[in-house]
């Protein structure tokens, strides 16, 4: 049953609709609102990106079209807070829940801008680590504490929110992020036809995500080109972005590029994870990393890097797959370890999808 009675209108708020984690648990979140008879608005500062066909036919997408007005961040931050303000005050929804710092930000001013009555609740996808401008921190510091609630995807991030931005405790609410198990697991088997998954002699190593600084996939294909031949391994990194040039350039360097592959984004990466023998994250920094709990949701073993006091805690008990944080060899280490235990593990035990769902109603209720 709904904690939040039905028929209530909840706004929430993202930049895009790229192909991230935190853009994947909103679409999750709306359709499962939408399922419990909300009305449910998806509101983006701009309508782009692979994920825009991922919305439900029961969520209506809202494109705000911000534009930079030739004055770059700046004038795209004043048109995406005067424009969430006046749909903000012409809609009156009676919830808004936002994630990604840029958007939780406009979402705080733009709030002030409507003046109206609003339960705002914003989500923080990343740790502080994150955000290495002193301007950004700062804005966070002046505006976070004015939110409604924020909700942290682990108690380390819980901390940080109080330490560092001086959120009070009373408004943070830790969440880790939903799976749909059911789904995840179907998607895993539907049909894939690629030549290194389905020969056995290989064993194929394989990560997900954004082609972006924060996963350092270049740490990544350093410690692939470090583990031995006797392993027959292969690569693959789906997911698209900005870095693929440089990766390609650096697989090429490396002499990986015959036994490394990049397809691009797919809308299912699942298929690919459900196939492979061992899942790499090798970020720098993450929130709580969904690619990482739907790899262990199809029972994939994992590798991760020590990326925060956090990490230990998402894989089996038993399993020692962690690496430093950039470290070739370490990271290589694990990952040739791993693969020759060979041994896969069940689905790890975490709460139901509507036990979390149910938990940002409760926090989004007036």
């Amino acid at each position: 049953m709904s904690i939040v009675g039905p028929g209530r209108h909840i706004a929430l708020l993202l930049p895009e609709l790229e192909a991230g984690g935190a853009q994947r648990v909103m679409l999750l979140l709306a359709r499962e609102f939408a399922a419990r008879g909300h009305r449910v608005d998806l509101v983006l500062l701009q309508a782009t990106g692979p994920l825009l066909a991922e919305i439900p036919d029961t969520v209506r997408l809202v494109d705000l079209a911000a534009r930079e007005h030739g004055l770059g961040q700046l004038g795209f931050t004043l048109s995406s807070i005067r424009r969430l303000g006046a749909w903000l005050k012409k809609e009156r929804p009676e919830a808004l829940l936002s994630t990604i710092t840029g958007a939780n930000l406009v979402a705080i001013l733009a709030r002030r801008a409507a003046g109206i009555p609003l339960r705002l609740v914003i989500r923080e996808a990343v740790t502080l680590e994150n955000h290495t401008s002193t301007l950004r921190r700062r804005a966070m510091r002046w505006l976070y504490p004015h939110a409604d609630a924020v909700i942290a995807l682990t108690d380390v991030m819980a901390e940080q929110l109080v330490r560092d931005l001086a959120v009070p405790p009373a408004k943070i609410h830790c969440i880790p992020n939903p799976v749909d198990a059911a789904r995840i697991r179907a998607q895993g088997d539907e049909p894939l036809a690629h030549p290194w998954l389905q020969a056995p002699d290989l064993k194929v190593v394989i990560s997900a995500g954004r082609l972006i600084p924060q996963k350092d996939y270049a740490t990544l294909l350093r410690a692939f080109a470090l583990l031995p031949a006797t392993l027959s391994a292969r690569l693959i990194i789906v997911g698209e972005g900005p870095e693929r040039a440089r990766l390609e350039t650096l697989a090429a360097e490396l002499g990986i590029a015959d036994r490394v592959t990049l397809p691009g984004f797919d809308a299912n990466p699942w298929r690919w994870m459900a196939r492979a023998d061992l899942f790499v994250l090798s970020s720098r920094w993450e929130g709580h990393p969904n690619a990482l709990l739907e790899a262990l949701e199809l029972g994939l073993p994992a590798v991760i890097t020590d990326y925060d006091a956090s990490a230990h805690s998402l894989l089996p008990t038993g399993k020692l797959g962690i690496a430093a944080v950039g470290e070739p060899n370490s990271l290589a280490n694990a990952m040739c370890a791993t693969l020759r235990d060979g041994s896969r593990t069940g689905p790890p035990s975490r709460p139901p999808l509507t036990t979390n769902v149910d938990r940002y109603l409760d926090i989004l209720r007036h």
